[in-house]
C-alpha cells in the first residue's frame, strides 16, 4: 500500500482517476475508505488523492494536535506527489482541516470545497462524552448514533440495506483511541470565524438540508463570511450529503466549477451508475 513521507509521519495515500486533481481530505476518527462508494463517479472528473489523517487508520506517526498541523501535512503530501495546485474538498472535520489548508497554504488551493463543516469555536458540532466514547467503541451501525447522525430519516427509513453497506465504510481502518481523543480536542480547539476573511480560493460551502450533526446555518455562516463564497444546500440530505445523494451533489460541484473556474461544460464526462 502506498505511504509517503511526510513531517514526520507516514501518511496512506491513493491516486485514481485522471482530471484537475481532487484533494479529498476525511472527518473525525475516519479513514478516506469512506470515500470509496461514490470514489467512481468523481474519478470520471479528477484525479482523486486521498488520504488517512496521520496516527488515524492505516497512517502512522504522532496523533494530531491541531487542524493546522493536519492542514500542514495535506499541503506537504501535495508537494510530495507532484501536485502543485489542486482543489480541496473537505468533510466535516474534513473541512476544517481544507480550510486551515486554504488560509496557511492559498498557493495550493485551486479550489475550496467545504462540506458539512463548520468555523469551529461555538459553532463547531458538540458531542456529549458518552457519546465520544459509544463512537470509538463502534456504535457506528445504521441504526446506532453514527447512522442516526449521518443519514435523514427518511433515507434510513426508504433504504435502510443502502444505509447497512454504507456504514461499514466508518468501521473500517478504526483509528487508535489516543487519535480519537486527539482529533476530539483539535476539533474542539479549532475556530477560525475572525479568519474567514482572509480565504482567497473560490469557495463553495456544501450542507445537507438535514443535517443534524452539524446545522445548516454553519454552513450558512461560512457561505457568508468567506470572500464571495457560494452556497449549496442538498435538500433532504443529512451529514453525510455526499454519499446519501451522491449525484446530485457531484452535479452541484461540477456546475460550481463551470461557472466560478470556467471549467467548459463539455469536460463533463456521464455519471457511473453506483451500485444500490
Amino acid at each position: 500500500m502506498p505511504h509517503a513521507d511526510v513531517r514526520g509521519a507516514r501518511l496512506y495515500y491513493e491516486r485514481h482517476g485522471s482530471g484537475d486533481p481532487l484533494l479529498l481530505v476525511t472527518g473525525w476518527t475516519i479513514s478516506s475508505a469512506v470515500f470509496e462508494p461514490v470514489l467512481d463517479l468523481y474519478t470520471t472528473h479528477f484525479e482523486c488523492i486521498l488520504y488517512d489523517h496521520r496516527g488515524s487508520a492505516r497512517s502512522k506517526g504522532t496523533s494530531p494536535t491541531t487542524m493546522g498541523a493536519l492542514a500542514d501535512d495535506g499541503a506537504a503530501l501535495l508537494k510530495t506527489l507532484g501536485i502543485p495546485r489542486a482543489h480541496v474538498y473537505g468533510l466535516s472535520m474534513g473541512g476544517m482541516v481544507a480550510l486551515e489548508l486554504a488560509l496557511r497554504h492559498r498557493e495550493r488551493v485551486h479550489g475550496l470545497i467545504l462540506g458539512g463543516t463548520s468555523a469551529g469555536g461555538p459553532f463547531a458540532p458538540t458531542l456529549g462524552p458518552l457519546d465520544v466514547l459509544a463512537i470509538a467503541r463502534g456504535a457506528v451501525k445504521d441504526r446506532g448514533i453514527r447512522g442516526a447522525l449521518l443519514f435523514s430519516p427518511e433515507f434510513r427509513k426508504e433504504q435502510p440495506e443502502r444505509v447497512r453497506e454504507l456504514v461499514k465504510y466508518f468501521r473500517i481502518n478504526r483509528s487508535s483511541a489516543a487519535t480519537i481523543v486527539a482529533q476530539t480536542g483539535a476539533s474542539a480547539m479549532h475556530a477560525t470565524l475572525s479568519r474567514l476573511h482572509a480565504v482567497r480560493a473560490p469557495t463553495l460551502v456544501m450542507h445537507g438540508g438535514a443535517d443534524r450533526l452539524v446545522p445548516v446555518a454553519s454552513g450558512r455562516l461560512l457561505a457568508s463570511r468567506i470572500p464571495d463564497a457560494d452556497l449549496a444546500v442538498i435538500e433532504g440530505a443529512g451529514h453525510a450529503y455526499a454519499l446519501e445523494k451522491p449525484e446530485e451533489s457531484l452535479d452541484e460541484l461540477l456546475g460550481w466549477l463551470e461557472r466560478r473556474l470556467h471549467r467548459p461544460t463539455a469536460e463533463r464526462k456521464p455519471h457511473v451508475a453506483l451500485d444500490r
